[in-house]
């Protein structure tokens, strides 16, 4: 575990959180225990807004129930939405004559790689990239991926059966250091964005527009696609559940997901805290 919290940090004024695996139940749902904590947070004056690798399309409807926002990260911080008002505000892509050029140059040193490109109204993938049994309904299928990139695309995403998303991870480096940011957010692909575009740049941008500073933000997650917001953060929380590279770096565990851990954490935030002028779940 990381070291602890400085004494002198002002109160948290906004909960950063990963959906899936953290804030979610491991079947992707949110309990009771979760949907009055995030209210209770919100009514004290504290933003609870998601950091997710999820597009914005299969976000908007877990946010809103469970009442986030006012804004939100998505694709890992390369959309930035509006919850309350279903809009996305902010966009970074990765270029499509780069999209291709990682495709070919992937493909050259790890051949049997197979790919999907995620763009703001669909998901993409080549034959052989799902697995029996993933039950994944959304998406359409080819077979080269390089037929789908048409345009920007918010992240390009790639496995290679039989590895892990941390082999991957590693391998994968050092062939795309500087063209891309390359994470995973858990299954075992790896996911690259555009460069820079990271949970913590799109964080920070909220922030900016939010009026809050980096030391009155606590930041939770599970994955490698959470490691930069972590780092960044002025707190940073895990459940117990997240991965170790994770566990390492945060200054504070969690119970498990299946547990409510965040839920546990926004309860005590919450608890006697009395809402700031002008402040709550109406902020914009």
């Amino acid at each position: 575990m990381g070291g602890a919290v400085a004494a002198d940090l002002p109160p948290v004024r906004m909960v950063a959180t990963d959906l899936d695996g953290t804030l979610l139940r491991p079947d992707g749902t949110l309990s009771e225990r979760t949907l009055s904590a995030v209210r209770a947070a919100q009514d004290a004056g504290i933003h609870v807004i998601p950091i997710t690798g999820r597009p914005p399309r299969i976000t908007w409807d877990v946010a809103k129930e469970a009442g986030l926002g006012p804004l939100g990260v998505c694709s890992n911080g390369a959309a930035i939405v509006d919850i309350s008002a279903t809009e996305v505000i902010e966009v970074q892509t990765i270029h499509a004559d780069v999209t291709v050029g990682l495709i070919v140059a992937v493909r050259e040193v790890f051949p049997g790689a197979v790919f999907a490109v995620e763009e703001m109204e669909s998901f993409t993938h080549e034959t052989g990239f799902m697995e029996p049994g993933w039950n994944w309904e959304e998406g359409s299928q080819v077979d080269d991926i390089i037929q789908a990139v048409n345009a920007g695309c918010l992240k390009l995403v790639v496995r290679r059966p039989g590895w892990s998303a941390g082999t991957l991870l590693a391998r994968l480096e050092d062939q795309v250091s500087g063209t891309v940011h390359i994470t995973s957010s858990g299954l075992d692909w790896v996911e690259m964005a555009a460069p820079g575009v990271t949970k913590a740049y799109a964080v920070e941008r909220i922030c900016d527009r939010l009026g809050v500073g980096v030391a009155e933000v606590l930041a939770i997650g599970d994955n490698y696609n959470d490691l930069t917001v972590l780092a960044w953060a002025g707190r940073a929380a895990a459940p117990a559940n997240a991965i170790a590279e994770v566990q390492a770096v945060v200054q504070q565990i969690l119970p498990p997901n299946e547990e409510d851990g965040v839920a546990q954490l926004l309860e005590r935030l919450a608890d006697g805290r009395t809402p700031p002028s002008g402040s709550g779940r109406s902020a914009k």
